[in-house]
């Protein structure tokens, strides 16, 4: 795009949490939560390897956290079949591991294993330690958003003030291992521990393997937002959570530039946040309230929805959105609600297909379960949950295009909007 876009700086300063056990940063597992509530108690401390007074009082408290675990699911899971998982002997099946690991981590991988069994993206749980960096809105990162592409885990961005943002790695590089274990084809989770120094092994842009140790830092979950202006008028907004000082920042930007000629808002990274953000957002960008869908209870309750009461921006110029497989839960919500309404073109790649509300609950070691509760159905009854929302115009991404920092998507975002300009200019004469 070269010179097209002058970035403007954000000048938002804020704190919020990401209430998602996969961080795009941290552990390179596409996909977030739709976050419905369920806050946990205070913390007052970081919590402690915990001292037992035996092996066998060590197995009896960690099998205790896994059934408690597997107990919340059976009460609570939306799906009544639990996504065709023998749940019924789940907690049998895992007891011995769980009460044979000796670390917290090593259970809480346990447990993941037996949550893994649902096959659903907002089902897993936190170690207590996990948990307070999650309440302190700050985690250890290493610095790497990977993406999966060409059968490859391709580094695509670095994240500001990281290991990884201060070494010598660029965006196109293939990730191969960590700490000599080859990542996985399906998907990757790592945890990240503050202080500890992980060797990650890459093949970069000249084909040549590069060993480099990347130090875990412990780093505010929020990444801010972005704004650029094009030399024709458009607005390009970024902005990565549903949440509420994200969705203040987009309201005071659209209403800045009420009068631009167009909008492109980047979605592509958004893994999703609050239902109340979604909704205040949906207000900017229709005249009144609309309806959105609805979530659908374990009993097969039904609970229509609407966008916010108050009213928003109401911005109504062209909108172009960008999509792909990093965009999730409220940001699949939001996408296909200007799809139904025709209110943007949608541009890139299908969404991450990960559309569950949930809740997080706390354990009695201080870790936590987070559960899908309710499923979503769209306004046409259709679910987006393992389907996701398919773009207007598929933009194919490639390795070469991110070893040469071209951004195909907001190339033909731009493009559309100049076709736009010149329909609407010859509706005029």
């Amino acid at each position: 795009m070269g010179g097209l876009w002058q970035v403007h700086p954000s000048t938002l300063t804020l704190t919020v949490s990401r209430p998602t056990f996969r961080s795009l940063f941290g552990r390179a597992l596409l996909g977030a939560l739709l976050f419905l509530g369920g806050c946990s108690l205070p913390r007052n401390s970081a919590p402690t390897e915990p001292i037992y007074a035996s092996t066998m009082a060590r197995a009896k408290a960690q099998q205790k956290i896994l059934m408690e675990a597997w107990k919340l699911v059976n009460k609570r899971f939306y799906d009544p079949e639990f996504n065709g998982a023998d749940w019924a002997t789940a907690y049998e099946r895992y007891a011995d591991e769980a009460g044979a690991e000796g670390s917290r981590e090593d259970l809480y991988e346990v447990i993941n294993d037996m949550l893994g069994e649902l096959d659903d993206g907002h089902t897993g749980a936190m170690t207590p330690r996990e948990a307070w960096e999650d309440y302190r809105e700050e985690r250890a990162f290493v610095g790497l958003n990977l993406e999966r592409l060409e059968g490859q885990w391709i580094i695509t961005e670095l994240r500001p003030g990281s290991a990884a943002a201060e070494s010598e790695i660029k965006p196109g590089w293939i990730a191969l291992s960590r700490d000599g274990e080859t990542l996985a084809e399906d998907r990757i989770s790592f945890e990240s521990i503050p202080g500890e120094t992980y060797t990650w092994l890459f093949e970069d842009a000249e084909g040549k393997e590069r060993a480099i140790p990347l130090l875990a830092r412990t780093l505010p979950d929020w990444m801010p937002p972005e704004e650029r202006h094009s030399a024709e008028g458009w607005i390009y907004l970024r902005f990565d959570e549903f949440e509420s000082e994200y969705h203040k920042w987009l309201g005071e930007r659209l209403a800045k530039h009420r009068d631009a000629p167009g909008i492109i808002l980047d979605l592509r990274n958004n893994g999703g946040g609050s239902v109340s953000s979604l909704e205040h957002v949906m207000n900017d960008f229709f005249e009144e309230r609309v309806s959105y869908g609805a979530f659908v209870s374990r009993a097969g309750k039904r609970d229509d929805e609407k966008s916010a009461w108050r009213s928003g921006v109401g911005y109504d110029g062209p909108v172009v959105a960008l999509i792909g497989g990093g965009s999730a839960s409220s940001a699949e919500i939001f996408a296909q609600v200007l799809k139904h309404y025709e209110r943007a073109t949608l541009i890139g790649r299908s969404t991450a297909g990960v559309v569950i509300a949930s809740r997080k609950f706390r354990l009695s070691d201080g870790g936590e379960i987070q559960i899908g509760l309710h499923d979503f159905q769209t306004l046409d009854g259709s679910r987006l949950e393992g389907n996701g929302v398919e773009p207007d115009v598929e933009i194919e991404r490639s390795l070469s295009d991110i070893r040469e920092g071209y951004d195909a998507d907001l190339d033909a975002a731009v493009e559309w909007l100049r076709v736009h300009a010149r329909v609407a200019e010859k509706a005029e004469l």
